[in-house]
């Protein structure tokens, strides 16, 4: 009976503690999810405090080490107090130098008169009524507001004459008498017209733009067509898209190869992208590839997987920024591709432990804080001095975290965030340190997450892809738009000129039709070329005077 009891117990102890174990791993996952409008920012003053911990600890260390320190630690600990003293230094003129000044303060200069210009004169009515007689002008007041026009669609009605030449055509022998002909002359369509479409380039290009950079799905771009004056329905708008992505779908596959072929580091990193399939929603993976400042590349996938990952970088020879997914540990196996490390997703390891042990936590925000603040200092210098100068300001800071890391290893809770912290640092060390190769390499992989960001907040528009041709569509038009912004080109524009030019482009050469390479193209265009991209309604009408009855129906 005692045993029976003793085992009810032990049964309802057990289940307790299952519960609890439930409880506790769901408060993980949700410490561990980034909080909304809440960004991993910490005080500049205790960023400087945990510092200044942690170079005391690291004297203390020394001092009273049995161990003989080496002279690379000793440097390495004088480096880091020089040049805090220094930032320090620094820190103190700037903010003088911010009191002495005086703020900016008043109405912004808006440069009202870079836009076109509506003038309206009013002269009072006693001088209006006189003509002006009997009054002398002094001068004028101006005053200026902003406006808004609403835009509106156009209908291009393009003209062209039909003939019948009247001549007759000479005898095919000497018995037949001369024929008249049959030849019909109509002038062909200007190179600038799309054949085979409603819309001008001008249309097409501005749909795209709205539905991806703007995030307007085509339903609301219906909506708002109707409100400018021509519903355009969303069907139409489809067939605008469809026949747009065959021809910049060669344009991205251009892009794509020339970034494998050339690109010295590619940062990568992909989010979800649900696909409705048979009333429900599968899960696609959209990657974006940014190839140095050359190319944004985006490329979707079925799976997030090691092979998708090898399909889509097939070929490439170079540096890789990525996280530490296991998707891309098979590039790293022949060595052909070099793996470098994301330090913001070591940062945010750290921000997380600072729920459960802060002091520890802000100390190595710091010395990564101090990382971040050599790098953007040492942007200013060119390259190949970017290498050597950026190398010889971190690795003092690197040897202060190494040995930060082997201090705390075994104090820290081995199920908390500061033991993952440090076992993430450790596993990826060497790829961490990779940015002290050469200048040209990022310590993080921010513009990849700022890329795919576009689709995060738009699934918020259009929740989900209506199915596999819309989320090719996307990364077709998503990666000319993206290297647009890289290229400070106007994505509109580009599109536009882009679709009148690409039919008439040699295909070995499309490569030239990319952002990268769309002002060198445009500077070398024929005068051919030239008018190929003149908007139809500043073309030129070239006619003879027509019929009476032409005119009249007209």
């Amino acid at each position: 009976m005692l045993i029976q009891e003793l085992r009810g117990q032990l049964h309802e102890v057990t289940k307790l503690a299952e519960l609890q174990k439930a409880d506790i791993e769901r408060l993980m996952r949700e410490l561990r999810k980034p909080q909304p409008n809440q960004p991993e920012r910490v005080h500049v003053g205790t960023i400087q405090l945990a510092l200044d911990r942690v170079v005391e600890q690291e004297s203390v260390a020394q001092a009273t080490s049995q161990v003989p320190v080496e002279p690379e630690q000793k440097a390495a600990l004088a480096a880091v107090t020089a040049s805090d003293a220094e930032n320090a230094k620094k820190k103190r003129n700037s903010a003088a130098s911010r009191a002495g000044s005086s703020a900016p303060h008043g109405r912004r200069d808006l440069k009202l008169e870079n836009l076109p210009q509506e003038v309206i004169t009013l002269d009072p009515e006693p001088v209006l009524a006189a003509n002006g007689e009997g009054y002398e002008f002094i001068s004028d007041e101006v005053g200026r507001r902003l406006g808004y026009r609403p835009a509106s669609y156009v209908c291009i009605v393009i003209r062209r004459g039909k003939y019948r030449l009247i001549e007759r055509r000479p005898a095919a022998t000497e018995l037949e008498p001369d024929a008249p002909t049959n030849e019909i002359l109509i002038a062909p369509l200007p190179d600038n017209i799309l054949p085979l479409s409603m819309a001008d380039a001008s249309a097409i290009g501005r749909h795209i733009v709205a539905k991806y950079g703007d995030c307007l799905p085509l339903h609301r771009q219906e909506a708002i067509s109707a409100r400018e004056g021509f519903r355009i329905p969303r069907s139409t708008q489809c067939g605008w898209l469809g026949g747009s992505a065959q021809v910049c779908a060669r344009v991205v596959d251009a892009m794509l190869a020339d970034a494998k072929a050339r690109a010295f580091c590619i940062a990568t990193d992909a989010t979800s992208a649900p696909v409705q399939c048979a009333g429900r929603n599968i899960m696609w993976h959209m990657f974006v590839l940014l190839a140095d400042r050359d190319h944004v590349i985006f490329r979707a996938t079925r799976h997030h997987t090691s092979e998708a990952v090898q399909e889509i970088l097939a070929g490439y020879h170079g540096h890789l920024l990525a996280d530490a997914a296991t998707v891309f540990d098979a590039l790293y196996e022949d060595g052909s591709v070099i793996e470098v490390a994301c330090w913001f997703h070591l940062r945010r390891y750290f921000w997380r432990g600072i729920a459960t042990d802060r002091d520890r936590a802000y100390e190595a925000l710091a010395l990564i804080s101090r990382l971040f603040e050599i790098d953007r200092e040492s942007r200013e210098v060119p390259m190949p001095a970017r290498t050597k100068e950026r190398a010889l300001r971190a690795r003092p800071v690197l040897r202060l975290l190494d040995a930060w890391i082997e201090r705390h290893r075994g104090g820290v809770d081995k199920r908390g965030p500061l033991a993952a912290a440090i076992g993430y640092y450790t596993n990826q060390r060497d790829a961490l340190h990779r940015f002290l190769d050469d200048g040209r390499l990022r310590l993080d992989n921010n513009l990849s997450e700022q890329a795919l960001r576009h689709l995060v907040v738009g699934r918020h528009n259009w929740t989900h892809f209506a199915n596999q041709t819309g989320l090719d569509w996307y990364a077709i038009f998503r990666s000319l738009i993206a290297s647009c912004a890289l290229h400070d080109l106007n994505p509109q524009r580009y599109l536009e000129q882009l679709l009148r030019l690409a039919p008439h482009w040699p295909v070995n050469r499309v490569l030239e039709l990319s952002p990268k390479y769309w002002s060198a193209t445009m500077a070398g265009l024929t005068d051919e070329q030239k008018t190929i991209l003149v908007p139809p309604w500043e073309m030129q009408s070239r006619f003879i005077e027509r019929p009476e009855h032409r005119s009249a129906a007209a």
